[in-house]
């Protein structure tokens, strides 16, 4: 190699540096972030999850264009970081009530939700009880396959919060959350006979922009 090819290299990785740089700057992500490094503020540096949390208190204080959207033990981590990135989007706080089936450092939680996480308000409940006494005039919808009425038959409020359980797995749905007398109306999604079940977060999805439909799609453009 030629001095003048090796100069011609050298400035051709400078300049591709330089534009790998400017792209962290705008909100990638760069790949050496370590596990804990679960969020990132809106330039992709890293802080803590606490940080981008949000306290019980003021999640009920909070003015929302959408309902609140509640995952009650949750299993799979990479349906709670698609519903962190489905309500930064929508503008929507997600309530996930304890026990979770992984550690909120999951790197599949941190991958599926992006760089979305500082802009999602994400509130930690150690009960069901806990997301009830913080919430005492939200009506609980809950999204359930036992439901007779279907989710289009709701007129939503931004003050609702649209209830679903733990993905489908080795333990019983828990009845006693998503029949329980807190809660107001249990809806369904249509499906074809015989099948299973949706995903999760697709469930959410659909949910949430529906009862944003209904609203207008207030804060959205």
């Amino acid at each position: 190699m030629t001095n003048e090819e090796h100069t011609n290299d050298a400035q051709g990785a400078n300049a591709a540096e330089a534009k790998v740089e400017k792209m962290f700057e705008y909100g990638y992500r760069k790949s050496n972030y370590g596990p804990d490094e679960l969020v990132t503020d809106a330039h992709g540096n890293p802080i803590s999850v606490v940080d981008a949390m949000l306290s019980a208190e003021d999640a009920a204080k909070a003015e929302t264009s959408t309902p609140h959207l509640c995952y009650y033990s949750p299993r799979i981590p990479g349906n709670t970081g698609s519903a962190i990135r489905l309500c930064a989007v929508t503008g929507t706080i997600l309530h996930l009530v304890e026990p979770l089936g992984f550690n909120l450092r999951d790197t599949k939680l941190r991958r599926a939700g992006l760089d979305y996480h500082d802009m999602a308000h994400v509130v930690l409940h150690p009960n069901f009880e806990n997301l009830v006494e913080s919430m005492p005039n939200s009506r609980i919808i809950a999204f359930t396959a036992h439901a007779t009425k279907l989710y289009t038959d709701i007129e939503y409020k931004p003050t609702d919060i649209l209830l679903f359980g733990p993905e489908p797995g080795n333990i019983p749905d828990p009845m006693d959350i998503m029949a329980g007398p807190h809660v107001t109306e249990q809806v369904r999604l249509p499906m074809r006979p015989s099948l299973r079940s949706l995903n999760l977060t697709n469930c959410a999805s659909i949910a949430i922009y529906e009862a944003w439909r209904q609203l207008g799609f207030a804060g959205g453009q």
